[in-house]
């Protein structure tokens, strides 16, 4: 018993342990590398990948057995196994009265943590990439309604355009579908997708759009069809979205039909005025 209780109060040392089962492993690092301590996950950088797992236990009554002993001991083992960084799981001081109860874990001083190889120390934490891609994922959708003129609708009142929008941390993007009628005399429709970017108040976007007339257009002559492409740029506040650009025919179906929606000179141009619903 003697034997047994001398070995317990003088023989035992700190026990610092690094697990690599399970992690792939890497090469020692250098004496002078130095390891960072992190308390809590978001703060680890993203460019980092983990690669065992520290153990360190001692009793209060062991030399060397205090914070500073232990973290030494820790950083040691951890640049040893490859790795410049720890993320502390769980930290345990004993109590200056648990001293004395000898056979209970409540007088050992125990740390534990997970072991990480950081590349990048500038690169973001885990907590802001994670809200990055939240921001980036954070989606809002809008519609409008209004006027256009030009020959992506003809004349269309109202023009009705429902778009999704998306950040893109330093701009929007915003993508949609929009639906013009006219229906006064003759009647026809358009149909357009878009994509586009917003900075600010000022967007601009592209669109495909279709525009159809049946057989009633122009004194019962056939129905009327045609493509465009419509870049625009304009400019969004306060609900009000004004946009204009030239329109590029990509088909007629009837080229010679006096069709000068938006004619100015020898060029076609589209112009909008919508309201936020």
């Amino acid at each position: 018993m003697t034997i047994i209780i001398g070995m317990t109060f003088f023989s035992c040392s700190p026990q610092v342990n690094v697990m690599r089962s399970g992690f792939k492993s890497y090469p020692p690092r250098e004496d002078n590398d130095s390891v960072v301590i992190y308390k809590k996950a978001q703060d680890i950088p993203i460019e980092s990948v983990q690669i065992g797992k520290l153990e360190a236990s001692c009793k209060s009554w062991m030399e060397n057995c205090d914070s500073a002993s232990i973290f030494s001991l820790a950083e040691t083992k951890i640049k040893k196994a490859g790795g410049n960084a720890l993320l502390i799981t769980k930290f345990e001081k004993p109590a200056f009265w648990k001293n004395f109860v000898l056979s209970n874990e409540s007088n050992s001083f125990l740390l534990d943590g997970d072991v990480y190889l950081v590349s990048d120390f500038f690169s973001p934490s885990t907590s802001s990439y994670l809200a990055s891609l939240s921001d980036t994922a954070k989606i809002k959708a809008k519609a409008f309604a209004g006027f256009a003129f030009g020959q992506e609708t003809g004349i269309s009142l109202p023009k009705v355009s429902f778009y999704i929008y998306q950040n893109r941390k330093f701009f929007e993007t915003y993508y949609g579908g929009e639906v013009g009628i006219w229906g006064l005399v003759v009647w026809w429709m358009s149909l357009d997708c878009l994509y586009g970017i917003k900075k600010d108040i000022f967007t601009f976007d592209t669109s495909i759009g279709a525009w159809w007339a049946p057989r009633q257009f122009k004194d019962g002559a056939g129905h009327y069809f045609q493509t465009t492409i419509n870049p625009k740029i304009g400019v969004e506040f306060y609900g009000l979205w004004l946009k204009a650009g030239p329109s590029i025919h990509l088909y007629r179906n009837d080229p010679e039909r006096n069709i000068n929606f938006g004619k100015i000179g020898n060029m076609y141009f589209n112009f909008e005025i919508l309201i936020k619903m």
